[in-house]
């Protein structure tokens, strides 16, 4: 091989490789980042529903499940408190966002880890509530697959 050919082509790949990463569009195609809450007051205009919507099926082997019900001590406190259970799918799970709207109409957001056992308290939470747990997965997608009232009394 001739040893002079050798910068040029160096060179040349080194333009391509260049080149390559400049093709693209600024859209990005990855996930979009949200932001989580504490603590959200409801919005003054019309009141959030409390009436559940139809929730998404998980793919196959990437199923988790929820405990959610009233605290540990419901005679004591008004809590609610939401479990993460688990489940074949729970490496799979890249973020647990969750909504409660109170029987009140306010809103509260959080988030869990996706560690079995890891919960998340909402206090003052007598009355009908609306919990919404919504599921991020690592392959992409983001899945309700809780939305139902639980009663605190």
């Amino acid at each position: 091989m001739n040893f002079r050919l050798l910068p040029l082509l160096v060179a040349l790949l080194l333009v391509f490789s260049f080149s390559a990463g400049c093709t693209g569009s600024e859209e990005s195609n990855g996930p979009t980042p949200t932001e989580t809450a504490q603590a959200t007051a409801a919005p003054t205009g019309t009141p959030p529903s409390l009436i559940p919507e139809p929730t998404q099926t998980l793919p196959p082997g990437k199923e988790v499940t929820f405990d959610v019900s009233e605290g540990l001590t419901p005679t004591i406190t008004d809590d609610l408190r939401i479990v993460f259970s688990g489940g074949k799918g729970q490496d799979f799970v890249k973020s647990i966002d969750v909504v409660v709207i109170k029987s009140t109409g306010e809103v509260v957001t959080g988030s869990m880890k996706p560690i079995t056992g890891d919960e998340l308290i909402i206090s003052d939470a007598k009355g009908e509530n609306r919990v919404q747990i919504t599921v991020s997965l690592v392959t992409g997608g983001s899945y309700k697959v809780v939305d139902k009232i639980v009663e605190v009394k």
